[in-house]
């Protein structure tokens, strides 16, 4: 617990290195920095990680990122402030101080930027106004879904010290339950925790310690936090974007789960997903983005979505449908965001048009030529790369998630499996050949 009671009284930035809004809010915070300090230089600003400093956030009862509190001089009385709306003056405020601030450049903006290593990544690079997509298979999809969800388990579960509240309890069930019947079976290692969690899921539901516990089993000791796609050289960045990969692999999965068994209603889907985003998913800005979409039924989803099973897979087809429209809108105001922070001119139709997914050389068919979807081959587009990319022969070994090693292994394997079938069947066929000429000089033989 920190505990302020002496001069000077400072204003802390509590951020998750993974959560994009946290990124994109960093340079905000070091100019508010600057203005507060100009004026007040006996103000100091922090900004902490919750990554580094996991069991102090918790301690602090951090609920999203980013955070910001605010330690008045000589009390215990906090002011906490969840969101990212906040200027110079409304800080002074909530620090017990009057006036307002001056705009200018104070030292504590070098401060920041140093004492705040984490917000910016090593490999940070001037970037193009549209960010093109990366190409990737379903083995990427998976791989960084599993990773995901794994780093979840481990910073986003438990927020607080203390079991889960029996609201998040039930959420977190349900998600896990719903994962346990959409996800792929070739992701093993991810199907065998989330086995472990529900069969034991009191146990899981007490304590990060005792989930901890309960993953372990699965899990190496130290972890690779490495992500395959939309890191763009920063990996920092690739968290939420595997999370939004297993959110498009469990909506394809329910299609695939509804085909084979009684059908899972796609509202059911869609709330169990949305109640998981209200409570585990920490950037504060884009959950509160998403829950609005939700709520107020952006892209028809409360005609679209069913509450009562259906038998029809064209509407089970709408939930990865919705859902992927519900991503690109994302797609669309980040883009909106990113360029607006820097200064820039909003986005012309061609680059809102580029920040659309998938691109036209991704899926040509998927567009039609005055711009719109054709949804069918937006629908086999997510199939392919969500599930039906992967050949049979592969599989996601449950004590690893997959790599380029064991990818390149399996490769080999078919090639020289290939080979010996190529061969036994030249050995065959000239066999037969040669009995065919066997019997036909015999023929001609007897004839004469």
């Amino acid at each position: 617990m920190i505990v302020i009671f002496s001069l000077p009284p400072p204003a802390i930035e509590l951020f998750l290195n993974r959560c994009p809004h946290c990124k994109h809010y960093a340079p905000k915070y070091i100019k508010l920095a600057s203005e507060v300090t100009t004026s007040h230089p006996a103000i100091k600003f922090y900004a902490v990680s919750c990554v580094a400093h996991k069991d102090l956030c918790k301690a602090q009862k951090v609920k999203s990122y980013p955070t910001l509190k605010f330690f008045r001089e000589g009390s215990y009385n906090v002011t906490t402030h969840g969101g990212v709306r906040y200027d110079a003056n409304a800080i002074l405020t909530a620090l017990g101080f009057e006036g307002g601030a001056g705009v200018g450049d104070g030292d504590e903006t070098n401060k920041i930027a140093k004492s705040s290593g984490d917000h910016k990544s090593k490999n940070d690079k001037e970037i193009a106004r549209v960010v093109p997509f990366r190409v990737h298979d379903v083995h990427d999809a998976w791989s960084d879904a599993a990773l995901s969800f794994e780093f979840a388990l481990k910073n986003g579960i438990y927020m607080e010290n203390g079991p889960l509240p029996q609201e998040k309890s039930l959420a977190f069930r349900e998600w896990l339950e719903l994962l346990s019947k959409s996800l792929p079976s070739q992701m093993g290692r991810t199907h065998d925790i989330i086995n472990a969690l529900l069969k034991h899921f009191d146990k899981a539901a007490k304590g990060q310690s005792y989930m901890d516990e309960l993953v372990s089993e699965h899990v190496p000791a130290a972890p690779s936090w490495s992500w395959r796609t939309c890191t763009y050289g920063d990996n920092t960045m690739g968290y939420t974007c595997g999370l939004w990969q297993l959110f498009h692999v469990m909506s394809v999965g329910v299609v695939e789960y509804n085909r084979h068994n009684p059908p899972i209603p796609t509202r059911h889907a869609s709330e169990t997903l949305r109640n998981y985003i209200d409570h585990f998913f920490q950037c504060d800005v884009c959950r509160m983005n998403f829950l609005s979409m939700y709520d107020t039924c952006a892209f028809d989803g409360c005609h679209r979505l069913s509450e009562n099973p259906s038998l029809l897979e064209q509407e089970w087809r709408e939930l990865p449908l919705w859902l992927w429209e519900t991503h690109n809108d994302v797609n669309g105001r980040l883009l909106g965001e990113r360029l607006e922070q820097n200064k820039e001119q909003k986005p012309n139709q061609w680059e809102s048009q580029q920040a659309r997914w998938p691109p036209l050389f991704a899926c040509p068919n998927c567009w039609r030529e005055d711009r719109s979807w054709e949804e069918e081959q937006v629908f086999k587009h997510l199939h392919s790369l969500y599930w039906s990319g992967n050949p049979s022969y592969i599989k996601i070994q449950s004590n690893d998630i997959i790599d380029h090693g064991s990818r390149g292994a399996m490769m080999s394997l078919r090639w020289k499996v290939s080979v010996i079938f190529l061969a036994v069947a030249v050995v065959m066929a000239r066999l037969s050949n040669s009995k065919s000429v066997r019997r036909n000089s015999g023929r001609q033989k007897q004839k004469e």
